[in-house]
């Protein structure tokens, strides 16, 4: 379980990588800054509760048995992808405060993090390698 968790926590670290990146980014080519600015925290707000939500809901699922994991791990999927929804829902609605744009672009950070974990990992691992020699 240990594993996982930090495997989590570099999910995570991604998310704050793409997050900055993308904030710097839509700072440059966005009019409505503060919409656009608000819909990509939304949207990294989200795909942080969904990573967490994921991590959590695995963790309870590797605990039961085949069948009632299966479910388990169904109906969860189901909560994250209705929770998706109703913020994309909210941003599409509410547009001039949370742009939808941003908010799609913070969650789909939480595909890009997925991407960068591997090297997020390599990375984290030589720095706690390395301070711990020092």
């Amino acid at each position: 379980m240990r594993q996982a968790k930090q495997t989590l926590k570099e999910l995570m670290a991604g998310l704050a990588v793409w997050g900055i990146l993308m904030l710097v980014i839509l700072m440059i080519v966005s009019r409505h800054r503060l919409a656009v600015a608000c819909g990509l925290l939304v949207g990294l707000a989200a795909a942080a509760w969904l990573l967490w939500h994921m991590y959590h809901h695995l963790d309870i699922a590797l605990d039961m048995d085949a069948t009632h994991a299966g479910r388990h791990i169904q109906a969860s999927a189901m909560k994250r992808f209705l929770v998706m929804a109703v913020v994309l829902a909210l941003a599409m609605t509410q547009y001039r405060y949370i742009h939808p744009v941003g908010t799609v672009l913070g969650m789909f950070g939480m595909k890009i993090s997925a991407f960068m974990q591997p090297k997020i990992h390599r990375f984290m691992a030589s720095h706690k390698g390395s301070s711990v020699k020092s």
